[in-house]
């Protein structure tokens, strides 16, 4: 039989219960602008009811919380993750392809056109004048101008891919630390499940953790009950573990010894775990930020560019005695995408099929005297034996003496025969760069970059699109709601006002039942 005082208990507990819903309702208001931050609602139930052997049989006891529980959904988690690696990817693919894009812009509306028609158009300034010093003197500076323009650009380039390659570092050490973080938190998470309860906040602290690492590289996660309040919280990255329970696996980065493609900023880094096992940076299942940077990097379009040697491992050399390149395709550790060892290589194609042309002429040809052999315009920079877009300069003896640059094939003509000059500007619509005009070529070169560059765009939007769609589902549920919360402040303030009217009553009646029974 129940206590005549077993009222007061009752009206006690619900007391108890309408304030925890309170203070539930105040801690999601105060957070209501805390990003990461999931709705929580206290959970009740009827109390245990009383056994009265009476002929109502059992007494209601009251109401008692079981528990503090967020709302969230793990398949709307999942989805934004998967769309947070996509548009890290995009994101970092179009704030690099942009920068590429400033710069082909630049050589396609002031420095392309312009240089290479100055070029030219001083070779027929030459062919009307040969024996003039001042119409040769304007073609070397011209050349000079050009090789310039080519080497800012090549090195303009370099410094995108030095940047990418600084960036994959620094997305190496925030993978490290969201690690650390993440192998701490389920430490301290099941410590307090173990012994109290749920441990919502530092859940919601982990789970924005992985929301932020997702945008960094492809995640997944498992967790599984082990039993006794405690879990097994794994989180892998692009399939390895990164975190299992309360350890980490760390990665590092170490500059390679040799260069992937000849024309590589040295020292580029590599992607290592610390554990010894292989991180593969080409993997095609790989994704966020850190694939965008792998591809910018790295990219070479399928093709790696290398020295050519003959059958006996011996660098075969141009006319010059340069070290020839040349773009060989390979399926191991391979990208598709067109980044800047791409570029950079088109533009050495570019520069030793230009200048190799310009130079066979011109060596063919004699000085406007008919003196002397002619000399090569184009050559490499000092301490440099490789011709490329990068080293590219002119011949410092045309630059001392004008009149060593060659303008006619044979001493038997008079000086004012130009023929060498007339087979140099017939190399402008010559089909000498991969069965297409130097026009064609870079225009072409100009043509794959912008849409590479639009594509990254379009697909950011894309993924922008649909990390608002798919956040918005997510704070259908987890999101804290102004005017739900306010409905509910209502609703368990009346809860409240009802219980505490409720021991108001309960000890009216006591009062009549002590005091004023008996007198």
């Amino acid at each position: 039989m129940a206590s005549t005082f077993f009222g007061l208990t009752i009206s006690y507990s619900g007391l108890q219960a309408a304030s925890t819903s309170l203070n539930v309702t105040g801690h999601n208001v105060s957070n209501i602008n805390t990003k990461g931050y999931s709705k929580q609602q206290a959970s009740t139930e009827a109390a245990q009811a009383l056994r009265t052997f009476s002929t109502y049989g059992m007494l209601g006891a009251g109401v008692k919380v079981t528990g503090v529980s967020q709302l969230r959904d793990s398949y709307y988690d999942e989805k934004y993750r998967n769309n947070q690696a996509n548009y890290g990817e995009y994101e970092a693919k179009e704030n690099y392809m942009d920068q590429i894009e400033d710069f082909f812009d630049e050589w396609n509306l002031n420095g392309y056109c312009k240089e290479y028609q100055k070029f030219f158009t001083s070779v027929e300034e030459v062919i009307k004048a040969p024996g003039e010093a001042s119409t040769k003197n304007q073609l070397i500076n011209n050349a000079a101008s050009m090789a310039q323009y080519f080497n800012t650009l090549s090195t303009n380039l370099r410094k995108i891919q030095e940047d990418a390659n600084n960036e994959i570092k620094d997305a190496v050490e925030q993978i490290n630390s969201y690690a650390q973080n993440i192998a701490s938190l389920n430490r301290q998470i099941n410590q307090i499940e173990a012994n109290y309860g749920d441990a919502n906040d530092l859940r919601d602290k982990r789970n924005a953790l992985i929301d932020d690492l997702a945008q960094i590289v492809n995640v997944s996660i498992n967790e599984e009950d082990i039993g006794n309040g405690l879990t097994d919280f794994r989180v892998s990255i692009n399939g390895q573990t990164l975190v299992a329970g309360y350890d980490y696996n760390k990665l590092y980065t170490e500059a390679r010894a040799d260069k992937r493609n000849a024309s590589d900023a040295a020292s580029l880094y590599d992607v290592k775990w610390e554990s010894g096992q292989n991180f593969n940076l080409y993997s095609p299942s790989l994704g966020g930020q850190m694939k965008a940077l792998v591809d910018i990097r790295d990219g070479c379009n399928g093709e790696f560019e290398q020295y050519k040697v003959d059958e006996n491992g011996d660098y075969i050399l141009d006319s010059d005695g340069n070290k020839v390149l040349e773009s060989v395709l390979r399926n191991e550790q391979n990208t598709d995408f067109k980044g800047i060892p791409y570029y950079q290589s088109q533009l050495n194609q570019f520069i030793s099929t230009l200048s190799e042309a310009v130079n066979n002429v011109l060596k063919s040809g004699l000085t406007s005297d008919g003196t002397q052999q002619g000399i090569s315009l184009f050559v490499t920079q000092t301490n440099t034996d490789t011709m490329t877009a990068l080293n590219i300069t002119v011949n410092p003896e045309l630059i001392k003496d004008a009149d060593k640059l060659a303008t006619r094939s044979s001493a038997a003509t008079g000086q004012a025969e130009a023929d060498i000059m007339e087979q140099l500007r017939k190399l402008q619509s010559e089909k000498i760069f991969d069965g297409g005009t130097g026009a064609y070529f870079l225009e072409s070169m100009v043509s794959d970059m912008s849409i590479d560059s639009s594509n990254a765009t379009n697909m950011l939007d894309n993924y922008n699109n649909l990390r608002t769609t798919i956040q918005n589902q997510r704070l259908s549920i987890m999101g804290v709601d102004t005017d739900e919360e306010a409905m509910d402040m209502m609703k368990f303030q009346q809860a409240y006002n009802l219980n505490s009217k409720m021991m108001s009553v309960m000890n009216e009646i006591y009062d009549k039942l002590i005091n004023g029974t008996g007198l």
